[in-house]
């Protein structure tokens, strides 16, 4: 399950560096049809799969955030050193 977890959270991080937020939806509806016959492959009850199905989106989710807050403060840190200004001591 960690396993899982962590891989679905680094996933949604590289989604995030490159794509916009709606690329989650057809891939957590692809997580969805890949983790019926897992689960029943697994021999684990409904309830299970059900729950490890949820911590998988959300560890998606929150590695799309981390994702897109990463390139967002990449893209910030590049446009302030390419575009600093001089300060003006002298008048």
């Amino acid at each position: 399950m960690t396993e899982l977890l962590i891989f679905c959270f680094l996933v949604g991080a590289v989604l995030g560096q490159r794509f916009r937020v709606l690329v989650l939806l057809p891939l957590t509806f692809v997580m969805v049809l890949v983790a019926i016959p897992v689960g029943w492959m697994a021999n684990v009850t409904f309830l299970e799969s059900l729950k490890n199905l949820v911590l998988a989106a959300v560890a998606l989710q929150a590695g799309y955030l981390f994702g897109s807050a990463a390139r967002f403060a990449l893209a910030s840190a590049r446009a302030a050193r390419v575009f600093a200004r001089p300060v003006n001591t002298v008048r």
